[in-house]
Order: C-alpha cells, then sequence, then structure tokens
C-alpha cells in the first residue's frame, strides 16, 4: 500500500472477502462436504483467506487509530514531575 488508498474502501473489500469466507464454510457444512479431501481443502482455503482478510483489516484498524493507541497521542505519556 502506497497511502493513497481510501481506508473506507479497504474495510468494505476485507469485510466483503471475510464474508464470503464465513459463507463458504457455512456452505460446506450445510452440504456435508468435510468428509471428503474437497472439503477439507475448500475448508482450508476458506479459513486462509478469512485470516489473511482479518489480518489486514486489524493492520488498517491500527494504522488508521480505530484500534488501539498511537504513540503521539495526548495522554499515552506521563506528565513530568516538577
Amino acid at each position: 500500500m502506497n497511502g493513497k488508498e481510501n481506508p473506507l474502501e479497504l474495510l468494505v473489500m476485507c469485510v466483503v472477502m471475510i464474508v464470503l469466507s464465513v459463507l463458504g464454510i457455512a456452505g460446506g457444512l450445510s452440504r456435508g462436504l468435510f468428509g471428503n479431501m474437497d472439503g477439507i481443502l475448500m475448508l482450508g482455503v476458506c479459513l486462509m483467506v478469512a485470516l489473511i482478510f482479518v489480518i489486514l483489516l486489524l493492520v488498517l484498524a491500527m494504522g488508521q487509530g480505530w484500534l488501539g493507541k498511537k504513540a503521539g497521542s495526548p495522554g499515552t505519556t506521563p506528565a513530568a514531575a516538577k
């Protein structure tokens, strides 16, 4: 990322991919696909995609200040004693 991306667009893309991955897992469970090799591979791919986009979403949220505290924000450093 070069810093010119719109954070809202990245947020929407991450959420859409996470939802699609969860729907893939739910669809596989509802059809009983996870008893064979194809189902296990589908489960692995859906979990991997979901994990990648959850990590990207967390990095985006921390970078934008939506999650956690930034080092330069007021209140993070203690007041100097006089």
